[in-house]
């Protein structure tokens, strides 16, 4: 009996030992009059990217403090399905006399390609940083700001009309949109996907939807609609919070002249 009570009390011990040599970790926090003015990236436009494709995205951070500001590092991206990127070395330029504003630029590599991008992690990401002003002060968010990153969509040389019709006819325009697929480095047919036939009258700039389809298995659709004169058709899917936008070529459309009946 006392040798296991020796051999517990010597296992307790220990765990208590073990206990106080584990430090506690809390995430870092800011402190100081460190702020953060704005977040950038590729100029607040959407991050679209292709399969197999690779692209330096610029992003920019201004921020301030009376002490001026030193650096931002570290510095990068997360996203979707424990999505990470890193953010290159920020060069840091003073945007006031007093030198307490200051705007810092880097740049992301984004690639598709060699399974370092996959497609379930499209949509939002965040920047995560550490802005460090001259007086030791600090500000720290994991997610300072937003930016969309999407799979590139398009539609091939399958959209089609034919060549030249006459008033009243009914044609057939077809078409077939297909996006990114990272996972694969390929181009995929979309499927399910809601798009828009539009036609431009000819001498006209302008674009008036005319019907809506969705696209099977294949990425596949089509559309019956009535000629009423000369002119252009182009298809447009919107996109959504993963995919981008696609319009189709221009698809022109002559018209047969009706014919001339001596007498009347």
């Amino acid at each position: 009996m006392r040798k296991s009570a020796v051999v517990l009390c010597a296992v307790a011990a220990i765990g208590a030992v073990a206990v106080v040599l584990v430090p506690a970790t809390s995430p870092e926090t800011s402190s100081g009059d460190t702020e953060l003015v704005s977040v950038v990236v590729n100029h607040g436009r959407t991050v679209e990217l292709g399969p197999a494709e690779t692209r330096s995205v610029p992003v920019e951070v201004t921020a301030s403090d009376r002490s001026g500001i030193r650096a931002v590092d570290p510095i990068g991206l997360w996203g979707p399905n424990y999505g990470t990127l890193k953010v290159g070395p920020m060069s840091c330029v003073p945007l006031d006399a007093a030198g307490t504003t200051a705007r810092c630029s880097g740049e992301a590599v984004i690639a598709a390609g060699s399974r370092a991008l996959f497609d379930d992690q499209a949509g939002t990401w965040f920047v995560d940083l550490r802005i460090r002003a001259a007086d030791g002060d600090r500000y720290v968010s994991k997610n300072a700001a937003g930016f969309s990153l999407k799979r590139t969509a398009g539609f091939d040389l399958a959209s089609v009309v034919p060549a030249r019709a006459a008033v009243g006819e009914a044609v057939t325009v077809r078409g077939r949109l297909r996006r990114a697929d990272w996972d694969r480095d390929a181009e995929v047919p979309q499927q399910g996907t809601t798009a828009y036939l539009q036609f431009r009258p000819a001498g006209s700039s302008t674009w008036s939807t005319l019907a809506s389809t969705g696209t099977d298995a294949d990425g596949l659709l089509s559309l019956n609609v009535p000629v009423r004169g000369p002119g252009a058709f182009q298809w447009y899917a919107p996109g959504d919070k993963w995919t981008g936008s696609a319009l189709s070529e221009v698809l022109p459309l002559r018209v047969d002249a009706p014919e001339s009946h001596p007498g009347r």
